[in-house]
């Protein structure tokens, strides 16, 4: 008997903003929080299956209503004996920003140009998350 396999691609309908800085994850949260008027809040670390079949564990904030939710994310896994990265493609990234929902908080070029103004940030890039080769690793 022959096997067929099904390759099925989940599509990731979000906002993802890439976020350069070096400030601790709880420090550039309330950052945020100061300048967009939200909660981001500490959530459950993320446990992410790779595709090597490896898994990454990385912090992430969440703010969420019912029709929106923001994760900051950080790109660089917890693991200190290795560097692993959430996003392997983008090791200069240091957090992302993954906005999902029917209701960005404005659009999403002004949240990237008011991100730009938070001291302590250094570098703010929109990120099309369709070229990225580990987009999967958005979906959890």
């Amino acid at each position: 008997m022959s096997k067929k396999k099904l390759d099925v691609e989940i599509g990731v309908e979000a906002a993802v903003i890439g976020v350069v800085s070096s400030l601790k994850d709880y420090k550039l949260a309330w950052k945020i929080n100061q300048v967009f008027k939200i909660e981001l809040i500490m959530d459950e670390d993320l446990v992410i299956s790779m595709a090597n079949n490896s898994r990454i564990v990385v912090s992430n904030y969440c703010y969420q209503t019912d029709f929106m939710q923001i994760n900051l994310i950080k790109n660089k896994g917890m693991d200190k004996a290795k560097a692993t990265y959430l996003v392997p493609e983008l090791p200069q990234i240091d957090y992302f920003m993954l906005i999902t929902g029917e209701e960005f908080f404005g659009s999403v070029k002004e949240t990237v140009s008011r991100l730009k103004e938070v001291e302590g940030i250094s570098f703010v890039q929109l990120i099309d998350i369709n070229k990225l080769k580990s987009k999967d690793n958005f979906i959890f």
